[in-house]
Formats: structure tokens, C-alpha cells, sequence
């Protein structure tokens, strides 16, 4: 068996490696991570090396550490073990675990080297000293990259990377783990709204439009599931509006998502860009779908090509639009379960992680 390697240091996720589990009959595939990654429960070998990002949180950590080696996410030993392996598929050209990449394929310790990309903005992230030369030498040593979205892919070429040297393999979603609940017939209608706390993800914007939409219609529910630096803002937002008793805080593990997402009938994620990041993705939307939610968010980023036809698109910040979608949702039923049904089956024939497993093994294929 080929042996593939998977690193993504802190980063290591159940949704991003469960693609790679499908895969384990044909290659030999071992994860690895940081000493505390994000998740370790898998199919997999996991080989955890200490990273300056399990250090304790302190104020500014980010920062000290980034230029304090370049980019904090380094994988102590990486390149020794590393020896023997066939690929080595890493994240993102200027992280530090991809030098480290790069180096044992120098010293032939790896054949091969595939980079997956959310980076969508070119040129972006090369203010740190360093991290300008770290993309150069990806680019110009990398087999094959995978752009997770167009705007990555775009961000590639304006870089340098060849056209023919990228393949457009999003993330994938269990939509065996991910699913719909039985139609409820209450009138009392949840609204969904998962991800960081952050002004970026539009969380100000979710409040603005539930207090106008709530304002008419008592049998309204918010759900705000996630943390971040704005939780405590968010929070006393809540109160200012008067619509704090409608509005319920919760903070859960991946394995608890599916039963939020099925106790919803609307999802909303309205995300804006910010000087240094546009949405990349949007995982969140992935599992709203598969759980046949409609959708209410903005066309930033890549949100348009994981959406499609599952929901209602605004311009980031038109609130008098998103308030009017949603509020065509909370009084059509019927609107709400045939977008809801067609997000499930965008999910299914779309990003299904058998559909995105058989486009990464063509990839492996195509390399060994």
C-alpha cells in the first residue's frame, strides 16, 4: 500500500479527515497533528507532535508567535517522520509544517507533496517577514495543489501556480450523519445561526434582522451556536434589543451539530469581508444543507458555489433584503421544505465525502 500522510497540525478536524477515512482500503494513511489538535477521534493513525499553538492562550499569542517562528504552525520532528512516505498532503503554502514538507521531500524523504488551499485572497499573508518566502518555495515546489473554492483557485493563478497543476475538490459532508428530521408541525420557527462570533461571520447582522422580523411575530426562536471574541458584545446586544428571552446560547462539540441543525427550520449566516479575509468555505453551510435546511446568507466569497439554489443570497450588510427573505421563509412552509429539500440533494450529489473521496484519490492516482 501507498502510504499517504495527512498533516494539519492544531488544525486536524473529524470533517476534514473524513473524506481520507474512506480511503483506507486502498492507501495507508496516517494523520498528523499537533499534541491537542481540534479532533483526534478517527479511522486513522494519528501521530501528534508538540506545536507552538498548544500553547496557553495569553493576550497577543498569535501575533508573539508568528513572528517568532515565521508561523506558529511548526510540527516539532515532522521531517524524520515523515521518511518512507509517498505523499504528504498538507495545508496551505505559507503555514510552517509545509516547509518542513518541502524539506523532507529535499532530503527524499517524501516523493510527493499535495497542498490544499482556503486561501482566497492573493498575495495575502505575506506582511509577517517570512511568509512571503514560504509561498514562494510552495509554489514553486509543490506536485499538485487543491483549491477548496474558485477564489482559491483564482488566488493560485494570480501567485503562479499553472492552471493544469490545481484541482477544485471542496470539503465533504457525512449526509448519513448529517440529515434531515421529520417535518415538525409546530408554528413555532427556529432560526439557526452556527459558527464563530464574530463581527466578520455577520453575527450583528443576524440580531438586526431577527429584531425586525421578530418584532411582528412572537413564535420566533434564535439559536446562536459557537464562540468567539464577540460573544460578550453579542450578548449584551441581545438585551439593548429586547430579545433576549427569544435568543438561546449554545456551545457544542462537532458530534452534537446534527440534532441542533435538525431542531432548526431556517439556517442564517449572513458573512462579510474584512480588510484580510473573505469567507473561505463555510463548513456550516455544508451541514445546514445536508440537514435540508433553506438557507439565508450574503454572496461573499465562496458562499454562492457551496449554496447554489438552496436559499436566499443577499449583498453583505442589506439587511432590508435578508429581513424580506427570511421573512418570506418564516410565512411560506412550503418555500421552506422544497429549498430545504434541494439543499439536501445539492449536498448528497455535490459534497457527499464519497464524491469528494473518489476526487482526491484521482489526484493520488494521477501523482503515484
Amino acid at each position: 500500500m501507498k502510504k499517504i500522510g495527512i498533516i494539519r497540525g492544531k488544525f486536524l478536524t473529524k470533517y476534514d479527515m473524513e473524506p481520507f477515512e474512506l480511503l483506507t482500503k486502498k492507501y495507508d494513511i496516517t494523520a498528523f497533528g499537533s499534541k491537542n489538535p481540534f479532533a483526534q477521534d478517527f479511522k486513522v493513525p494519528l501521530i501528534k507532535l508538540w506545536s507552538p499553538m498548544d500553547l496557553p492562550d495569553f493576550p497577543y499569542k498569535m501575533q508573539f508567535l508568528n513572528r517568532l517562528f515565521v508561523d506558529a504552525h511548526y510540527l516539532l520532528g515532522l521531517e524524520e517522520k515523515l521518511k518512507g512516505f509517498d505523499i504528504a498532503h498538507t495545508a496551505e503554502t505559507y503555514f510552517n509544517f509545509t516547509r518542513q514538507i518541502l524539506n523532507a521531500k529535499q532530503k527524499g524523504y517524501v516523493k510527493k507533496v499535495v497542498i490544499s488551499v482556503l486561501e482566497n485572497i492573493a498575495f495575502n499573508n505575506e506582511e509577517i517577514w517570512g511568509k512571503k518566502s514560504f509561498k514562494k518555495r510552495a509554489i514553486k515546489e509543490t506536485d499538485h495543489f487543491i483549491a477548496l473554492s474558485k477564489g482559491a483557485k483564482v488566488a493560485l493563478i494570480k501567485e503562479g501556480v499553472a492552471d493544469n497543476n490545481i484541482s477544485l475538490i471542496g470539503f465533504g459532508i457525512n449526509t448519513k450523519k448529517f440529515y434531515p428530521a421529520d417535518k415538525r408541525k409546530s408554528n413555532k420557527i427556529k432560526i439557526l445561526f452556527a459558527g464563530r462570533i464574530e463581527a466578520y461571520k455577520g453575527i450583528f447582522d443576524v440580531l438586526e434582522v431577527f429584531n425586525l422580523v421578530s418584532t411582528k411575530n412572537n413564535d420566533l426562536e434564535l439559536t446562536i451556536v459557537g464562540k468567539g471574541s464577540k460573544e460578550k458584545e453579542v450578548r449584551l446586544k441581545t438585551k439593548q434589543l429586547g430579545i433576549n428571552d427569544r435568543v438561546k446560547f449554545k456551545n457544542l462539540s462537532y458530534k452534537e451539530m446534527p440534532q441542533v441543525y435538525r431542531e432548526a427550520d431556517i439556517f442564517f449566516a449572513p458573512s462579510k469581508r474584512d480588510k484580510y479575509w473573505i469567507e473561505q468555505f463555510g463548513m456550516v453551510f455544508l451541514e445546514a444543507m445536508a440537514s435540508g435546511l433553506p438557507i439565508i446568507s450574503t454572496k461573499s466569497g465562496a458562499i454562492p458555489e457551496v449554496v447554489g439554489n438552496s436559499g436566499f443570497l443577499s449583498q453583505e450588510e442589506d439587511i432590508k433584503n435578508m429581513k424580506n427573505t427570511i421573512n418570506k421563509l418564516i410565512e411560506d412552509r412550503k418555500l421552506r421544505n422544497e429549498l430545504g429539500e434541494k439543499a439536501r440533494q445539492r449536498a448528497i450529489d455535490v459534497f457527499d465525502i464519497s464524491v469528494i473521496s473518489k476526487k482526491i484519490d484521482r489526484v493520488y492516482e494521477r501523482l503515484l
